[in-house]
């Protein structure tokens, strides 16, 4: 079995990986109900998961990927999201750990150097960690093992995404902790992640930490039935 964070070389196999979980995840549609607020079921899967939402638009030939945790708020350090998923046994798992992507569509992040300063908010100081069937596989203690570079490449963002992103292909920059998990044997599997970031610990420009550091915290556990 295989796990890796993003590599520190923007050109590897590694980093379009990282690019293919951002652009599925902007690709998911994350639709409100003003009428009907409690109506969740066309909301992005972060943000109110459901079992049947870990298979949208799963096309990706050999990698499945999963959705990362809501932020719970650090109020809630003791609370965590229990998520049910069925994945089949021929796909890789990716799913992020704590990361950020960001468009030049996006409020303090119009240049190149801005969308790095907003993908690197919390790398350095983000506490987090990993399990695939109750093994530890990474944890922010050993970070400088793998502290990603983050990637520039152009995300297509459809209606209605998460970030309020205006349609289209746009330039951008993802990076963050990933795990992938080589495809598991049929049968019952378990992947546990948490994280926690400050906004008291950003060090970096005084305009992104404004605009864009925000306090999050996220404990989730994936029951996985991999057929």
């Amino acid at each position: 079995m295989q796990y890796f964070i993003v590599s520190k070389k923007s050109e590897t196999s590694e980093s379009e990986l990282v690019r293919k979980w951002w652009q599925w995840h902007v690709s998911l549609p994350n639709k409100t109900n003003n009428k009907y607020p409690t109506n969740l079921t066309l909301a992005h899967p972060r943000e109110a998961y459901s079992p049947e939402k870990c298979a949208w638009n799963q096309i990706d030939e050999k990698v499945w990927f999963l959705p990362d945790g809501k932020n719970l708020g650090l109020s809630e350090t003791n609370a965590r999201e229990i998520r049910e998923c069925t994945v089949p046994h021929e796909k890789a798992l990716l799913v992020q750990i704590y990361g950020g992507g960001y468009s030049i569509k996006e409020n303090g992040c119009q240049k190149n150097e801005e969308l790095k300063d907003c993908v690197d908010i919390g790398l350095d100081t983000v506490e987090f960690t990993a399990k695939v069937d109750g093994v530890e596989v990474m944890s922010s203690k050993n970070r400088d093992d793998y502290l990603p570079e983050p990637y520039q490449c152009k995300l297509d963002y459809m209606l209605d995404n998460l970030y309020k992103v205006p349609p289209g292909s746009h330039e951008a920059m993802v990076g963050g902790y990933f795990l992938y998990v080589e495809p598991l044997s049929e049968g019952d599997h378990r992947i546990e992640f948490k994280e926690k970031f400050s906004k008291s610990d950003y060090s970096g420009p005084s305009n992104i930490a404004t605009q864009l550091a925000t306090d999050r915290i996220s404990n989730v556990v994936y029951n996985l039935t991999v057929l």
